[in-house]
């Protein structure tokens, strides 16, 4: 018996700028997928023939146009097409790819995927925490799983969740029954963390049901605002044994989830970026970070703002500064032959600055994608890159031949801060920046979505 194997994900955000172009997705055919992908043991021990199609993965970006889109579609459904035989197919989806002229990438996939493969085949889909499920999903996917943290360190698991239910059913011939309940709430992504209440004692709940004979996966989607779209909200999923199961389980879980609503708060200070800077100026902390929410490059934004780098020119502070990732092909390539120390002029800036170092930047998954250039504004450092980088964790300071220890303010683009740079921050301070990735849902402009929508509208609601 056959399984196909595929991944095809980007995360789309309707307000930035930069559409996701062929060469931006990390890219893997064949065998070679299973660099990436974790599930071909479980296929294999169980008996299953695993045929790879391919591996496409880009950083969250503007909408994916239609031709790069087709582009990657069309090869796995050459290989659905080659093998339309198969009894199985397991996708690593985003959940949240908004496609030009189509809507929700993987639902079209999909469909196209069901018109080829035998009625009976089973469908099996490992999604992000943040997916906006279309109404349509659970007709043409049999298991859904999605990551039980954010920020996200359990992606194998939730791929392994998938797979294991697959070949369960499989070999059993079970056949098993997925049931979503969309949850009309749409909040900000930044206050939405698993490791704290009221999402733990949820998560833990969907855990403690995956346990039972009767379910299979128990999921939580807390949605994407960054997308313009009529499936942009929350929403629970259940696959079980038997649909009233999945559809009573997911109804619970959508008036519990519901119910929390107004719970969700910033866990550190989120204050307009004038009066973060002014605070981590003043502060008496070893080092501080501010992140620049609205310009998040981990969210699909552009991560080219120069907004709170010009506040600390301004203010000039004594502290040791570093503003991390500030996306500007111009520059880096326009000073790169500059020796370290020489100085330069910056016209947007008005300013003069010393060539600190050159070095390197990394993509989404540690590999090297470009060059940066540190420009020094006395006790101000900027880190200029030649394309969009995501400064998550020490490695990309390191990469970029910066010390991140040497700095008492930290700014980097992103909203909250990733667990691997939380054990260098003795304060954090979100900045509610404008920018694509702005979390403010007001300022958002928001056309597509289904009202009500709480918080921006009041409503009672029950599943």
């Amino acid at each position: 018996m056959k399984i196909i194997v595929a991944s095809f994900q980007c995360e789309s955000n309707s307000k930035a700028k930069l559409h996701p172009q062929k060469h931006d997705f990390e890219y893997f055919k064949g065998e070679d997928i299973f660099k990436k992908l974790v599930v071909k043991e479980v296929f294999e021990k169980n008996g299953f023939e695993v045929v790879p199609s391919i591996y496409a993965v880009a950083l969250p970006s503007a909408t994916v146009e239609r031709d790069t889109y087709e582009y990657y579609a069309e090869q796995i459904l050459d290989t659905v097409r080659e093998n339309s035989d198969a009894e199985g197919v397991f996708i690593f989806f985003h959940g949240s790819m908004e496609v030009e002229e189509i809507g929700s990438g993987e639902l079209y996939l999909l469909k196209q995927i069901r018109k080829i493969v035998s009625k009976d085949c089973l469908i099996a889909l490992s999604l992000d925490a943040h997916a906006n499920i279309t109404d349509e999903l659970c007709d043409y996917a049999d298991i859904i799983s999605g990551f039980k943290t954010v920020p996200h360190t359990d992606q194998a698991e939730t791929q392994m969740r998938s797979a294991n239910a697959l070949a369960y059913c499989l070999k059993n011939g079970v056949k098993p029954y997925a049931k979503m309940v969309r949850v009309p709430f749409l909040l900000k992504n930044d206050t939405l963390q698993t490791a704290y209440e009221p999402l733990k004692s949820l998560i833990e709940e969907t855990v403690a049901l995956e346990k039972t004979d009767e379910i299979f996966t128990a999921n939580l989607f807390l949605g994407h605002c960054w997308i313009d779209a009529p499936n942009t909200s929350a929403s629970t999923l259940v696959c079980a044994t038997s649909e009233k199961k999945a559809e009573t389980v997911a109804k619970d879980l959508a008036n519990k989830l519901w119910a929390t609503r107004n719970s969700y708060k910033f866990l550190c200070e989120a204050e307009l970026p004038e009066e973060c800077v002014k605070r981590a100026i003043a502060g008496k902390e070893k080092r501080i970070f501010i992140t620049d929410s609205g310009d998040n490059t981990t969210a699909g934004a552009e991560g080219d703002t120069t907004g709170i780098l010009r506040l600390f020119l301004t203010e000039n502070p004594k502290k040791k500064t570093c503003v991390a990732g500030i996306t500007d092909y111009d520059t880096v390539n326009g000073f790169w032959d500059k020796k370290d120390g020489e100085e330069v002029y910056l016209k947007s800036f008005d300013k003069t600055g010393v060539i600190k170092c050159h070095g390197e930047i990394l993509g989404w998954t540690k590999e090297i994608i470009g060059r940066s250039l540190t420009i020094s504004f006395g006790n101000i450092d900027a880190v200029f890159t030649e394309y969009r980088s995501a400064f998550i964790e020490k490695g990309n300071f390191d990469k970029a031949n910066v010390d991140l220890l040497s700095y008492e303010i930290v700014v980097v683009k992103l909203g909250y801060l990733f667990t691997e740079l939380k054990p260098y921050a003795d304060r954090e301070l979100f900045a509610l920046s404008d920018g694509a990735s702005c979390v403010e849902l007001k300022r958002l402009g928001l056309k597509k979505i289904v009202r009500p929508m709480y918080p921006l509208d009041e409503f009672d609601w029950k599943a």
